[in-house]
């Protein structure tokens, strides 16, 4: 049997062919690949974005402590936490025990009780809307009331539940369903006859001075002086978030708040405090505040520290929800934007010009953009209405595309 000889150019010939082959094939595999590859999408749809900083707040006012002369007496406050108080005027009464103060607080509840029925008796018969408009105020009122109970804002659940009770009560008179008032009302006068015969007497504690009034104490009263919160850094405002509060004097009902404004001391990544420019407003966001947000503008911006900086934030807005604060979670809203959010992914330039391919139908097209704001992941885009050539609502972006040209035809 004969046997087939490859001298040493036969071998290197057909290596090198298996090796020419192979190459071809990888090169015509790749071309496919990226010519086959699906395009990425997503829809411009106009939005407000905004830029925000989330961290912690230690507010700080102008307060004082409210005393009483009776350290062991019962205290019910009369004026509601918040409110602009005169000199001299009444913001609470004590009692000498608090069966006392039960009764007193009794009263005044049965007094309102008297008042909502008389109101109630007024509407009888006066009901003029359709039951599906009744039926929708109760809807709202019940939804209203399913929020305010996550709510830690005492004051946001009494509304909601009273306009509950006001929804369904309105609908029974006008759809004719008898409420007997009087009886109602008899019984609660006659409840209140008997009690007036039971209340002592009380004293009553005035204002020294006009201000703001707060009938509740938290020991942070004196942490940090009122004068000295441009001086804080970002030490010690860390020293003050994780600080405990102190015991107050056992004769203190309350405080009384001088100062117009107030003060939100935080600490915030020195990354993103550009835009926290001293003297600009911004909204602060604070979890169960009833009115969502509240405006506050950039008092002081400190040095920087390690990776961080402080910030000063001054208000002028006081109620009984801002009463309340003191330590607590808050988030900087420092700029907000109505346009086009965009991936970066998506953005060209093409003859200096910047903007991004769409899709309309299977053609694509190169249309403008003006960006108005820039972060690492997107832009916001300004919505041009006037002009055809800039992207507009609902267009369909490419972010993900090999060859992309205007008019190219994508099958």
């Amino acid at each position: 049997m004969s046997k087939l000889k490859l001298n040493k150019n036969s071998v290197k010939y057909i290596i090198c062919t298996v090796l020419g082959v192979l190459i071809i094939v990888y090169f015509v595999y790749q071309v496919i690949q990226m010519n086959s590859e699906p395009y990425k999408t997503e829809t411009a749809i106009q939005r407000k974005i905004q830029n925000t900083i989330d961290t912690k707040g230690f507010v700080v006012r102008d307060e004082t402590y409210l005393t009483a002369s009776d350290p062991n007496g019962t205290i019910v406050s009369i004026a509601e936490d918040g409110k602009r108080v005169g000199n001299g005027e009444t913001v609470a009464i004590s009692f000498k025990t608090p069966e006392s103060a039960a009764i007193y607080v009794k009263i005044n509840e049965l007094n309102s009780e008297i008042d909502y029925y008389t109101q109630l008796k007024n509407k009888v018969g006066a009901g003029t809307n359709s039951p599906s408009s009744y039926n929708n105020m109760i809807n709202s009122a019940c939804i209203k009331y399913i929020t305010s109970s996550k709510s830690e804002i005492g004051s946001d659940f009494d509304d909601a539940l009273g306009d509950l009770r006001d929804a369904i009560t309105t609908k029974q008179l006008a759809v004719g369903k008898v409420i007997s008032v009087d009886e109602k009302l008899a019984a609660l006068q006659a409840e209140l006859l008997g009690l007036q015969d039971k209340a002592s007497g009380y004293t009553s504690i005035a204002s020294p001075r006009p201000g703001y009034y707060i009938g509740a104490v938290d020991g942070y009263e004196n942490a940090v002086k009122y004068s000295d919160v441009l001086k804080m850094n970002v030490e010690s405002i860390n020293s003050l978030l994780s600080s405990s509060s102190s015991k107050p004097p056992e004769n203190v009902m309350g405080k009384l708040v001088d100062a117009f404004n107030w003060y939100i001391l935080c600490v915030v990544p020195y990354d993103s405090s550009g835009s926290l420019e001293v003297g600009k407003t911004v909204k602060v966001k604070i979890p169960n505040m009833s009115s969502g947000t509240v405006e506050c503008t950039v008092e002081q911006k400190g040095d920087k520290e390690g990776d961080s900086i402080s910030v000063v934030l001054k208000c002028g807005l006081m109620n009984r929800d801002v009463a309340k604060l003191r330590i607590t979670d808050i988030q900087i809203i420092t700029d907000e934007f109505m346009g086009f959010r965009i991936s970066n992914d998506a953005i060209r330039e093409v003859n200096s010009q910047k903007g991004v391919y769409v899709l309309r139908g299977n053609t694509v097209q190169f249309k403008k953009v003006n960006i108005i704001f820039s972060s690492e992941e997107y832009s916001i885009i300004e919505s041009v209405s006037d002009d055809s050539s800039f992207i507009r609502q609902y267009d369909t972006v490419v972010t993900q595309g090999v060859d992309l040209y205007d008019g190219k035809v994508i099958s």
